[in-house]
């Protein structure tokens, strides 16, 4: 297991990135590394993480990132050399050998440099400082940093590791080297124009490279900090220096016989290795609410795909063998399904099963399980030749509900619920091969999954392929009206007519929540120019590679099915059409052939800088010869890598009628505040909710005929229209499903609205997720201190903040009228909201809350002299343990929540 700090904190055991949970749990597994084999004080490390004002529940806090560590480090450690995470009075230790941390090899490297160095022993104090240094990925403990960590030891590693590179410039300069590093000590320089030492190293290495002026120019700079900020002069080794350059002095040349090595690159900020960063990024849990509001989740119920994978070993084969097939198999799963975001959570006899939504549910999940199927598939089915032999498989998928339990201290959840048992069967009874799939995955998949029927079985689904771009409306609709979004394409054709007058880029954002019509917006607007697309891909690894190659290949008119020679065709023909045949299109083939989709070598390995401006270029050349529209859909699953490129084709490219349109969800403005807001040549629109007016006629629309479920009432179409809140994607699922005959009295939130619904909770921290769950429980209008009574909390003012958070992430919305006690109210800014979050509460949960809240409001009226008797009854009557509750039953409206179709 190894452990580094110099750059985003990791964990990692045998090659896979351990999972951390919530920036807490980090925060003292940085601190404790930082101090390893210390006794670290308790009271040292709650200033540490609460330097301002400790919270009351600080210490429990403490306590349970330390046993979330202990769980981490046991599981993921292979028994020798095992780090222990000790209770040492005053406080705690971390018992790890040193080399297992990059800090300590860092410092050990370093001091070999030095020993080297003063023994003049220059190659080897060079190999062994370059090594040093190469450790570093970034800042130390970045991830942290970004959260607002500021610790005194950041700031003393920061200042060792710039001392350490001037030791290593001292050495290359000394050796001649001084063109191999001056690309590397400008930057320095900028960072830290004060550091005299650097200062005279980047003077010299500028003389010996013939750039007097700019030694010189140095030199004063380096002097006017000193001056202005400090009050101080330069001292006499840097004027001696400024001297003997303006005499030329002869002492100043380079070493005769020196010769030139490969360079060292220090990155200032560096990803994790693109293979175990897939991984980081899709196991992250929603971060923790920084309110002081200590939750703990135990229980939900989820809607999530359930993966069982059942090898066939032959009879006779010996046990030993079957163990260590089962062994390779389990780790190819594990791999495979964890890169996805999924969970493998155990295994019944020789069935392993893995899970998708839990923890965290995403409204692609059954799409990610049948993806993650065939990718097993094909790797253990005789198509990898590294596949362990014997792999003869049954792969089967169920999508359902399940109830998820959460136990402290483990990183798998128990799962339970019938659609587990459902999957475990359909092993049974389908033929080895193919991944199968039962009818209500298929729905959920199939505009990226292509599917074909089986008589064997009924209603089990083959799953054939992936599709290269989803296909709108499989399964669900072909073609609906375009209603309320005649103001929002109107200024996409303003923007895009002021582009095509004054000759200039603009990067347009489109932002809205999922469902909310963004793709219908900008398919109604490609009616009108030519558009060149692209979509950041829900899942994987190498985003950036991926959606760009996606983009270039639609430039290029490259076709699935073309070889690798088409595609190298096309693209000669089109550099030569639009530079000539001159170096810039030989530069811009070169920078384009890793995008055509037959990539030689991995994105890690490509030169991207060249890559990025090559496709630049080529967008520039195509809109210099007609205006052009550029599309990246879902840019807020893009890394930081893609966004650079997306913000920088506003003013990397040059004059000419080219419009960058870039769809996201909100949660790209948390990622990046303020996503280039003021900058030149940049505009952000947000799409509103439709208009209730809008919803009924998309309604209308769809279930003009009157269906076939008895008639399509006023009543009806009123309840409907308030519950989807002006959400496209949710009244077409809904009319779907009145369509195909699935209602019943009681009509519940089709799967895939539950799924858009859930997913957007659980990008809420813990906390905050709790306080909407208990706002569900108790009524239409909550207030901080009957949430703190429904969740059985003693603390108002954590609540208060989550409250004041949820209101910004548009969960809640305040209320004019004061709310029961004369607090401040709050409701729900979408009804769907509310009752999912309501569903996803266990049953006994659910009645306790509800008895929680009787309670509080008999104190409450006793108090205040207020009637709320019949909202009182109600709760009584839901923590008896009754049928569950709909929150919209206690609240007095809307008067129903669940649509009732007559038979």
């Amino acid at each position: 297991m190894q452990f580094s700090v110099l750059g985003s904190l990791e964990v990692v055991d045998r090659g896979v990135v351990a999972p951390l949970k919530g920036t807490k749990q980090r925060a003292v597994l940085g601190y404790l590394l930082l101090h390893a084999n210390e006794v670290v004080a308790t009271s040292r490390l709650l200033r540490a993480l609460w330097p301002d004002d400790v919270p009351s529940t600080a210490r429990k806090m403490v306590q349970n990132a330390v046993s979330g560590l202990r769980t981490v480090l046991a599981s993921n450690s292979d028994g020798t050399h095992t780090p222990l995470l000790l209770t040492h009075a005053p406080g705690y230790v971390l018992r790890v050998e040193p080399e297992r941390i990059d800090l300590s090899r860092f410092e050990s490297l370093a001091q070999a440099g030095r020993v080297a160095l003063t023994e003049g022993r220059g190659d080897q104090a060079a190999q062994a400082l370059r090594e040093a240094l190469a450790l570093w990925r970034g800042p130390v403990l970045a991830d942290l940093v970004e959260t607002g960590v500021t610790w005194p030891e950041l700031a003393k590693l920061r200042d060792m590791r710039v001392s350490v590179m001037e030791d290593y410039f001292d050495v290359e300069l000394a050796r001649g080297r001084h063109p191999d590093v001056l690309g590397e000590l400008e930057p320095l320089f900028e960072a830290e124009p004060h550091r005299e030492r650097l200062c005279r190293q980047l003077m010299t290495a500028l003389y010996r490279c013939g750039r007097h002026v700019d030694a010189l120019q140095v030199y004063r700079r380096t002097r006017t900090a000193l001056v202005d900020g400090l009050g101080l002069e330069p001292g006499r080794e840097l004027q001696e220096l400024e001297r003997a350059i303006l005499d030329h002095d002869a002492a100043l040349q380079l070493p005769q016989g020196a010769a030139s090595v490969t360079p060292l690159v220090i990155p200032e900020k560096q990803a994790p290795p693109r293979a175990l960063a897939a991984v980081v990024n899709l196991r992250q849990e929603p971060e923790p609410s920084a309110t002081g509001l200590v939750v703990e989740p135990c229980a939900e119920r989820k809607l999530v795909s359930v993966m069982a994978v059942a090898p066939r070993q032959p009879t006779g084969k010996d046990p030993e063998d079957v163990d260590q097939t089962f062994l390779d198999i389990s780790v190819t799963v594990r791999a495979e399904v964890e890169r996805a975001g999924g969970t493998v959570i155990g295994a019944v006899g020789s069935v392993l099963l893995a899970v998708f939504g839990v923890p965290r549910t995403r409204e692609d999940d059954a799409t990610r399980a049948v993806r993650t199927a065939l990718t097993i598939r094909d790797r253990l089915v005789g198509q990898d030749p590294a596949a362990p032999s014997g792999a003869d498989l049954r792969i089967a998928i169920a999508t359902g509900e399940v109830l998820a339990k959460f136990r402290p201290g483990e990183a798998a959840p128990m799962v339970a619920g019938a659609v587990v048992d459902s999957c475990v069967l359909m092993t049974t009874v389908v033929r080895c091969g193919p991944v199968w799939v039962c009818d209500t995955t298929r729905q959920a998949s199939a505009p990226l999954i292509v599917y074909s029927t089986t008589s064997e079985v009924p209603a089990v689904w083959k799953a054939e392929a992936v599709r290269e771009k989803p296909v709108v409306g499989v399964g669900r609709h072909t073609s609906v009206p375009f209603l309320d979004r005649e103001r929002d394409l109107e200024l996409l054709r303003a923007t895009f007519a002021q582009v095509r007058r004054r000759q200039r880029p603009q990067l347009l954002t489109v932002l809205g929540e999922a469902g909310i019509g963004k793709t219908r917006l900008l398919a109604q607007f490609s009616e009108d120019a030519k558009v060149i697309s692209a979509r950041v891909p829900y899942f994987g690894e190498d985003i950036t590679s991926r959606t760009l190659t996606e983009l270039a290949r639609a430039c290029v008119g490259i076709e699935h099915g073309d070889s690798a020679a088409a595609a190298e065709t096309k693209l000669n023909r089109l550099t030569h059409k639009l530079f000539g045949p001159g170096e810039p299109a030989k530069r811009t083939v070169a920078g384009l052939l890793p995008l055509t989709g037959f990539p030689t070598r991995p994105w890690h390995l490509v030169d991207s800088a060249e890559t990025f401006a090559a496709l630049r270029r080529l967008l520039e050349e195509l809109a210099a010869e007609e205006p052009l529209v550029t599309v990246v859909e879902d840019l807020h699953r893009a890394d930081d890598e893609l966004l650079e490129f997306v913000a920088g084709l506003s003013d990397g490219v040059g004059p000419v009628p080219l419009l960058v349109v870039a769809t996201a969800r909100p949660e790209l403005l948390e990622r990046r505040q303020g996503w280039h807001g003021g900058a030149r040549n940049v505009t952000t629109m947000t799409l509103d909710p439709l208009s209730e007016h809008a919803v009924g006629e998309l309604l209308d629309s769809m279930l003009d005929d009157g269906t076939a479920h008895g008639g399509w009432s006023a009543q009806h179409r009123r309840a409907l229209v308030g519950r989807v809140g002006g959400n496209p994607l949710f009244a077409i699922e809904y009319a779907r499903m009145i369509r195909v005959g699935r209602s019943r009295e009681d009509l519940l939130p089709p799967n895939q609205v539950r799924s858009v619904v859930a997913a957007r909770l659980d990008t809420l921290s813990v906390a905050e997720k709790a306080v909407v769950q208990d706002a569900a429980v108790f009524g239409e209008t909550v207030t901080a201190s009957a949430l703190a009574a429904v969740g059985g909390h003693d603390e108002v003012d954590g609540i208060v903040q989550c409250l004041e958070q949820l209101e910004r992430r548009e969960v809640l919305r305040r209320v004019r009228t004061r709310g029961i006690g004369g607090e401040q109210g709050y409701v729900f800014c979408q009804a769907l909201v509310r009752d999912t979050a309501y569903a996803q509460l266990p049953r006994v949960a659910r009645a306790e809350k509800h008895r929680n809240a009787a309670a509080w409001l008999d104190g409450v009226a006793a108090e205040h002299g207020e009637d709320l008797r019949e909202l009182h009854h109600r709760h009584v009557a839901a923590g008896l343990g009754g049928p569950p509750a709909p929150i919209t039953t206690i609240a007095p409206t809307p008067e129903w929540s669940r649509i009732r179709i007559p038979s």
